[in-house]
């Protein structure tokens, strides 16, 4: 069986348009969860890029990434306050227990 990097290669080729789209989506996709948590953090979207490319984990433009992390923003689930360390109890909310 081959592996589907091969097969990809075989396919797309190392140079085309869509190999490539495919190529970078995949850089930031890897990298997903580790930018979205960053840009949480303060972090300005072309400081991350730089680094990023600086250190040669992706090989798109800044216009290309940030178009890129607008979509994975639109799509990302919004925080869940237990996730920002806010704690609701249910007098917070209101609910009561049923006897």
């Amino acid at each position: 069986m081959k592996g589907l990097a091969s097969l990809l290669k075989a396919k797309y080729g190392n140079n085309s348009a869509r190999g490539k789209r495919a190529q970078i989506r995949n850089e930031i996709l890897i990298r997903k969860n580790e930018i979205l948590a960053e840009l949480t953090n303060g972090w300005l979207v072309r400081a991350i890029w730089e680094v990023l490319s600086e250190n040669k984990e992706i090989t798109c433009t800044y216009k290309t990434f940030a178009g890129h992390l607008r979509r994975l923003q639109a799509k990302a689930p919004a925080r869940v306050p237990d996730q920002i360390g806010v704690k609701i109890s249910s007098k917070d909310v209101g609910v009561t227990a049923l006897s």
